[in-house]
């Protein structure tokens, strides 16, 4: 179905608009027609590992589903999404502009009868589940990523692959030269890492936006009062603490989560730093190619995700490699208010046979694999769960799934 450009204006105008650039859309249901990458396939042929819809369940709304979206348009083609009661499903079709008709879509597969600046209609097999039809007004959408390190140190790339580093010392996370395009405003952050045994965790980290330096330490006060801030800004303990190289700060009323708006120049954007206990984890929320297209660090290249070493062009695949390649360096500056060994030259402490010792003391642990599961099974993202369960075992804490 071809729509005129008057019917479409027509249309859109009924709209409810949204600032991230997405329409709130009526529609007439249709079954089994839609949008598709890929009309043989569900999209592992052409396009490896994605596939035509991404679906989380529970838990969602419309700002958080366009986040998600996002996160995985990582080839292109996104082209809207749909609401389920709180259920998100993301839509692509095969990133021609502006969207291709491409038949019958694989079942299962759910979405709305909505007009589409295309040709086409998507398709939802049961109306009762509409809970809101969602179109993209620009193509192609920019994709976003979401670059994360956790406590006891999972670490997510811009491809939303994981891996871990368990050794110790100062690590680069991410670094980005000319953030916001302001010539000689650099944003860093550094990572510094404690070994116990097998297993490290974050115990500070460090946010540098041109010549404001934030810290973040954890904290074992048990309550959620002024007692569990811990951070030293432009070297100051709890110093005055509003606004980091110009962005706003603002700090959780339980004093366990610092947030850096970003909205003044990337709408949507954010860097969190969160604490639980003696763990700290950061994670930069909506990135997109051009706030952190040029980024490096452990957590990768933004556009391919690849972990490459600080030549910019070799793969690093053993994670080990990885953390020592970006322990930092004394021409990566300081950015921690004291000195914690080990400092380059001196390498990062790696632990012997982890695996080993790992093995062993999960023979050993009162608290199950199947426990820390169940313990982790409300978590919605794929990410923090394997990592709540890792945590738990390590730690022998079932309380661990607090830092998610």
């Amino acid at each position: 179905m071809k729509l005129s450009s008057k019917v479409i204006l027509a249309i859109l105008a009924a709209c409810v608009s949204h600032s991230n650039g997405y329409v709130e859309v009526p529609g007439t249901n249709y079954l089994g027609q839609g949008y598709c990458r890929n009309a043989d396939t569900e999209g592992e042929g052409a396009y490896p590992g994605y596939h035509d819809y991404t679906q989380i369940l529970g838990g969602q709304t419309a700002l958080s589903c366009d986040g998600i979206c996002r996160n995985n348009n990582k080839l292109g083609g996104l082209r809207g999404f749909t609401l389920s009661g709180s259920d998100c499903f993301c839509f692509y079709d095969d990133g021609t502009s502006p969207g291709e008709y491409l038949g019958n879509c694989p079942a299962p597969f759910f979405s709305c009868g909505t007009h589409w600046t295309g040709t086409g209609d998507l398709a939802i097999t049961d109306d009762s589940m509409i809970g809101g039809c969602y179109e993209y007004t620009t193509f192609p959408v920019p994709a976003t990523f979401t670059s994360e390190s956790t406590g006891d140190p999972h670490f997510r790339t811009g491809k939303n692959e994981h891996f871990e580093f368990h050794g110790q010392c100062d690590l680069v996370m991410t670094k980005v030269k000319n953030f916001a395009n302001k010539e000689g405003v650099d944003l860093e952050i550094h990572l510094r890492t404690n070994m116990v045994r097998s297993w490290s965790y974050i115990k500070t980290a460090a946010i540098r936006i041109g010549n404001d330096i934030l810290e973040v330490q954890g904290s074992a006060a048990k309550e959620d009062g002024i007692d569990k801030r811990h951070y030293h800004i432009n070297f100051e303990h709890l110093g005055p603490l509003t606004h980091l190289g110009g962005y706003p700060v603002t700090i959780s009323p339980r004093n366990n989560k610092y947030t850096i708006d970003l909205d003044k120049d990337y709408p949507g954007q954010s860097i969190e730093i969160k604490t639980f206990k003696e763990f700290v984890g950061v994670k930069i929320i909506g990135a997109t190619e051009e706030s952190f297209g040029n980024a490096i660090g452990i957590t990768g290249d933004f556009n391919t995700g690849n972990t490459y070493g600080r030549d910019g062009s070799t793969v690093l695949h053993d994670f080990n490699e990885l953390g020592l390649e970006w322990q930092v360096l004394p021409s990566d500056g300081k950015l921690f208010h004291e000195i914690a060994k080990p400092q380059f030259p001196e390498l990062c402490y790696l632990p012997e046979d982890p695996r080993g010792e790992r093995a062993r003391r999960l023979a050993e642990s009162d608290i199950t694999e199947e426990a820390a599961e169940a313990a982790c099974a409300s978590l919605k993202d794929d990410f923090d769960r394997k990592g709540c369960v890792y945590d738990i075992l390590a730690t022998q804490d079932l309380d661990m799934v607090g830092a998610y």
